[in-house]
């Protein structure tokens, strides 16, 4: 699924680190469609020998969530098997202390999902890039927010392939396509479910990005966008944001 990314006030903003903020969220939720598990809406946990055993829809996620945390806050977060919003931001207040001595500064909201910005000094996009995997893989910020929102916005676990065709069912349902395009032309031009290929990814979240610009507050560049029309406060960007975040039931 794709989120919506938007400049922080007050620091200056990347394309490329939004774009690997989406690649970090996409890769974690692409990974949750990979095994189902025990019937149930909600995964909750029992602990054995110290170890927690999950079960639920998204049990084999926190199972291996679990077992590849760098630090006890995210074993602590993911122990009784539900993730709350306050305990996604516990996970990067820890990613911005290890940002923050190199000025960087990210934000997140289940909304708009992350947004990264440089207040101090002048690092390049790559240098940049550097250190944000480099945080990522030590506080598993990334991966608590990825699994967060999977949860919030398919609880049940539906097949990803399947949710996204849902997605554009709803756009289409809705009359929110700035123009029209088959849905098996959707899944194969603007749809990043199951792609592993970086190069194949970036493109196809440019043109989903490009195609619903109209959605879009900024260019996939980050720049402001002057075909910008339909914000959260219009009925036909509530709609669109919606059938995002909840399509089967729009």
């Amino acid at each position: 699924m794709h989120k919506r990314y938007s400049t922080p006030l007050g620091v200056q903003a990347s394309r490329m680190m939004m774009l690997i903020a989406a690649v970090a969220l996409m890769c974690v939720m692409l990974a949750a469609c990979g095994s189902s598990s025990n019937a149930g809406s909600t995964a909750k946990a029992a602990a054995m020998n110290g170890e927690p055993t999950f079960s639920g829809p998204y049990a084999a996620e926190f199972k291996q969530e679990y077992e590849k945390a760098p630090t006890d806050l995210v074993r602590n977060i993911l122990k009784d098997g539900t993730i709350t919003q306050t305990e996604v931001q516990e996970a990067y207040d820890a990613y911005n202390k290890c940002l923050e001595p190199y000025g960087l500064q990210a934000t997140w909201n289940a909304e708009q999902g992350e947004s990264m910005g440089q207040f101090r000094g002048s690092m390049s996009d790559d240098e940049q890039l550097k250190i944000m995997d480099q945080c990522h893989a030590k506080t598993g910020a990334g991966n608590i927010s990825s699994l967060y929102i999977a949860m919030q916005n398919n609880p049940d676990h539906v097949d990803q392939v399947d949710l996204e065709r849902k997605v554009y069912q709803c756009y289409a349902k809705h009359d929110l396509l700035p123009s029209p395009i088959s849905e098996n032309d959707y899944m194969s031009t603007m749809s990043t479910v199951g792609l592993t290929d970086k190069s194949q990814f970036e493109t196809n979240l440019k043109r989903w990005h490009e195609f619903f610009g109209e959605y879009m507050s900024t260019t996939f560049d980050g720049q402001p966008n002057p075909n910008y029309k339909y914000d959260q406060n219009s009925a036909k960007g509530q709609q669109f944001w919606a059938c995002q975040s909840d399509p089967l039931h729009q």
